[in-house]
């Protein structure tokens, strides 16, 4: 929980209305949208004057989300977007920790006269905001909003779409309460969302029982034909083209999740998934118990993350990225 003297600097900045944004990374997953989505509704509940501002559209699959139409993206509405920015007195960012999460629209940010306040889990945030609210023991952003609601005293403003919202956003990155990041405290949480209206069956069928046959078909061929497990170590990967991504009209985000399948295998421990856009090649690491890929992410491919689930990214073509992940295990192993 967030101590008073923790939050009292917040609660400062929001005694009197405010012109908010609030901001989420980059190619926004379960617990950046219902973080980001929960607290904008907060924030207009107690009076201010807020937008929420993605860099770029959410999944289809996330269309279901309650006010979902409310945020503004940056690719489509750049003016738009950066004339609420310059004018905002508070910019908030949620579920990261760097400014080159946003790409582009991170130097907007970053220009930006706001009061900047970060509420994040993930590890080693940057400084560039007036206020920090860093916690990487959280299971996800959604369960410190959860907590930062509850020190404020608003905990009576938790309606159901709040609620809803917030149980998607820890359910997500839990992996359904699978993870180890799934305290005690986590489960009291979702125990209140849905006593306040969140329904778990909703939710969980919403988030993973709606792929578009293209997707399914899409997983099947990479476990299929792309899995590779590297010789004499517990180490996988999966590694897809730009070509093979349009084959299958992949669009942004219908990924999400694949990363993890390689973990099913009894003996693997770590494993990566690649795949190549726009002259990058973006990388979700994942492991298992002390496998620790947030240090692999750090020193090897410009990212960062949590031990057990972490990201990368690199400019080089996708056949050098995966030789030099194989030559990372092949020349420990």
């Amino acid at each position: 929980m967030f101590k008073q003297n923790n939050i009292n600097e917040l609660k400062e900045y929001l005694q009197k209305p405010k012109k908010i944004v609030v901001t989420s990374h980059k190619n926004p997953d379960g617990d950046a949208l219902g973080s980001s989505l929960a607290w904008t509704k907060i924030l207009t509940k107690l009076g201010h004057s807020v937008d929420y501002i993605s860099p770029n559209g959410m999944p289809e699959y996330y269309s279901w989300l309650p006010l979902n139409k409310q945020m503004i993206i940056y690719e489509k509405s750049k003016d738009y977007a950066k004339n609420l920015v310059y004018s905002a007195d508070i910019v908030f960012s949620l579920d990261y920790n760097a400014l080159d999460r946003m790409d582009e629209f991170g130097e907007v940010v970053k220009a930006s006269k706001a009061v900047k306040i970060m509420i994040d889990h993930h590890l080693f945030p940057e400084d560039y905001p007036t206020l920090t609210y860093s916690d990487t023991s959280k299971s996800s952003t959604g369960e410190m909003i959860f907590e930062m609601i509850l020190a404020m005293g608003e905990e009576d403003k938790i309606d159901a779409d709040i609620a809803t919202l917030l149980y998607t956003a820890i359910l997500t990155d839990t992996g359904s309460f699978a993870f180890k990041c799934t305290t005690q405290r986590v489960h009291e949480i979702v125990g209140v969302l849905v006593s306040k209206g969140a329904d778990p069956d909703t939710v969980q069928n919403q988030v993973y029982n709606c792929f578009t046959e293209s997707r399914l078909r899409f997983f099947g061929f990479c476990i299929m034909n792309k899995m590779h497990i590297i010789p004499n170590t517990n180490v996988a990967y999966i590694a897809v083209s730009e070509k093979e991504l349009r084959e299958f009209d992949i669009q942004d985000g219908e990924t999400e999740g694949l990363a993890n399948y390689p973990l099913k295998i009894a003996n693997v421990q770590a494993c990566a998934f690649f795949r190549e856009k726009d002259k990058q090649i973006r990388i979700s690491f994942r492991s298992k118990g002390d496998f620790d890929v947030n240090i692999l992410a750090r020193e090897h491919f410009n990212g960062g993350g949590h031990k057990n689930a972490s990201g990368g990214m690199m400019r080089d073509s996708l056949e050098n990225t995966v030789k030099k992940f194989e030559n990372l295990f092949l020349q420990n192993g």
